[in-house]
């Protein structure tokens, strides 16, 4: 039986051909795996796919267990509550900028190229903590390895200069930059499509150094060019200037929700939330609990969001960032 395969599936096979990374190539795979024709004349073709997918999942997971020199440099283990990748220019002061953020000193001064690795902090945000990586600065072409580390990221900062009409020509290479290698940065992301060659990534168009001569008339300019594809915010890391709605903002952009546990009888844990991305279920927070507890589920309880306080509700009641849920089996 002929395979009849599509021209999407042969340009995945293509793009397979010419990756240069494990991720690249997993990628690949993953598109034509799913974009293969199912049918007794493609079983081998299916076959061949899997047992090279799991050869490179285990190469990657070799690669990622190394500690030493050979290890991805771009490979930033996740902690917290989500993940976000800032990128700019040299000298657009990310580090100044994560450090406001964080708390946490990392290495900052007024000539380019202070940061030569990735280096992860953890930024508070009420009663989570989130995961801020700053990054070496980008010049020229963005490399894969780099666009890799946004695509395994929850969101990214891309973050641009003020104080310089440059910031015009920053936004458009770093935007553009990134689409040329298949992650699209934007306001509301759709979730991920293996027939899709292209991610998206919610982002974030910070304009810094907010306090520098004209840069509130820069940053009008800059929200009119991209105000329509992602939020665009003005800070100034010197002034700690628009911090909060910074920090707010990022969380929006996460997608997540906070979610406390209530056993029967005893009141909640308000100081140890379920962190759950935006749609779960009390299903979805039951399985986060504890494995075992999606199949013993009958009801649920739940404050905050219900129409009525402790409020008996499905498996399939969507949750809200506040609610209490107090799981019955």
């Amino acid at each position: 039986m002929p395979a009849n395969l599509t021209p999407e599936y042969l340009q995945a096979e293509e793009d397979f051909r010419k990756a240069t990374t494990i991720e690249e190539k997993i990628e690949a795979l993953q598109r034509m795996l799913a974009l293969l024709p199912k049918h007794k004349g493609t079983e081998r073709i299916q076959a061949d796919i899997k047992r090279r997918l799991a050869k490179l999942k285990e190469m990657e997971q070799q690669q990622r267990a190394k500690r030493g020199g050979s290890a991805d440099p771009f490979y930033i283990p996740r902690h917290g509550a989500g993940q976000v990748v800032a990128l700019g220019f040299p000298n657009v002061g990310k580090s100044a900028l994560l450090s406001a953020l964080s708390g946490v000193a990392l290495e900052v001064a007024d000539y380019p190229y202070t940061t030569q690795r990735p280096q992860p902090v953890m930024m508070p945000y009420e009663n989570l903590q989130i995961q801020l990586v700053d990054t070496p600065p980008v010049v020229g072409e963005i490399e894969p390895a780099f666009a890799g580390m946004v695509r395994r990221a929850d969101a990214a900062l891309v973050i641009v200069d003020l104080s310089t009409d440059e910031c015009f020509e920053q936004a458009e290479v770093l935007l553009k930059g990134m689409a040329t290698r298949r992650v699209r940065l934007v306001r509301d992301p759709v979730d991920d499509d293996p027939t899709n060659p292209i991610v998206e990534r919610a982002a974030i168009l910070v304009g810094n150094k907010l306090d520098a001569p004209e840069a509130e008339d820069r940053f009008v300019l800059l929200q009119g060019a991209h105000g329509s594809q992602l939020p665009v915010v003005a800070v100034s890391a010197l002034e700690r200037v628009g911090l909060d709605d910074l920090k707010r903002l990022i969380f929006q952009q996460l997608r997540i929700i906070r979610v406390y546990a209530k056993p029967p009888g005893k009141p909640p844990t308000l100081d140890r939330p379920f962190v759950l991305k935006r749609g779960a279920t009390v299903l979805d927070f039951a399985e986060e609990v504890h494995r075992d507890f999606p199949d013993k589920l009958r009801y649920a309880r739940v404050w905050g969001s219900a129409e009525f306080p402790g409020q008996p509700v499905s498996k399939d009641f969507i949750l809200q960032d506040g609610d209490i849920v107090e799981l019955h089996l």
